[in-house]
């Protein structure tokens, strides 16, 4: 176990010491990882592909379909290894000797390794997050998906029973998804190191990396959600200050966690178990 308050306190300092540089670190990554995705989504809400002739629908899903897989290649190829380099980044940070081209540093030495790695741990997450649509199909072979469209087709009119009824189905429906979705929420705290330990040594092999981030979890999966709750009265406020409050909020997580990363290695002497 580790002290969360301790870990705060740290990034705290950090943050006190260079945060003009932390904060600019993670709005270019966040930003290329959300910002340009929001406005054109944003722009798209009230548009109906239905309303066009069929030859134009063709033409909109195609165009669709090509935007997704550059969205996909950039994210392999462009956004991933950067949150390696944000790691990196607050990892010299914590360390006095931060600076913005860490950001580079994926796309500098071994660059391929860190691309197959991440690609690696986000492929085995998507698979086991597959599980979580079990509940979805059970339904859909059940039958309760098609007695439940017309329900939703004519909300204001339906009976108490009927609404008794997709409430019931609504629950079920949710629970067994959180339930069936588990194994990939531990799956993604098993590899939550594995970005911090391409930073610190971007020559490891995937296997490797896996497989010592999972041991590095292991008793500590639980204390890591809790630290990551203990954000939970931040990103309500920030959220609150709507855009913006979350982009000034990334520093002090991002610094908290690499805190974490350093204390889990042992490279911090000041570590102490609880």
């Amino acid at each position: 176990m580790f002290d969360r308050k301790v870990l705060k306190d740290r990034a705290k300092a950090q943050m006190l010491r260079s945060y003009s540089k932390m904060f600019l670190a993670c709005l270019i990554v966040n930003f290329l990882a959300g910002g340009g995705i929001g406005l054109s989504t944003k722009r798209l809400q009230n548009f109906r592909i239905d309303s066009l002739p069929s030859f134009k629908q063709v033409i909109v899903l195609a165009i669709i379909a090509i935007i997704s897989v550059i969205a996909i290649v950039f994210t392999i190829f462009v956004l991933s290894p950067l949150r390696v380099g944000l790691k990196k980044f607050m990892i010299d940070n914590s360390k006095g000797r931060a600076e913005l081209n860490a950001l580079l540093f994926p796309f500098q030495e071994e660059y391929g390794n860190i691309v197959l790695v991440a690609f690696m741990k986000n492929l085995f997450i998507f698979l086991w997050s597959l599980i979580g649509i079990i509940p979805t199909i059970l339904l859909g072979f059940s039958g309760y998906i098609d007695r439940l469209v017309p329900i939703f087709q004519e909300i204001e009119t339906i009976s108490p029973m009927m609404a008794l009824e997709l409430l019931g189905v609504s629950a079920l429906w949710f629970v067994l998804t959180l339930v069936f979705s588990v194994p990939a929420i531990i799956k993604e705290l098993q590899y939550s190191m594995v970005d911090y330990m391409l930073s610190d040594n971007p020559r490891i092999d995937w296997k490797t990396a896996l497989s010592e981030s999972k041991e590095m979890m292991v008793g500590n999966k639980w204390a890591y959600v809790k630290l990551l709750l203990s954000f939970i009265l931040w990103f309500i406020v920030a959220n609150v200050c709507c855009f913006v409050g979350n982009f000034l909020l990334d520093p002090y997580v991002e610094a908290t966690f690499a805190e974490l990363y350093l204390e889990l290695s042992g490279q911090n002497l000041a570590y102490k178990k609880f």
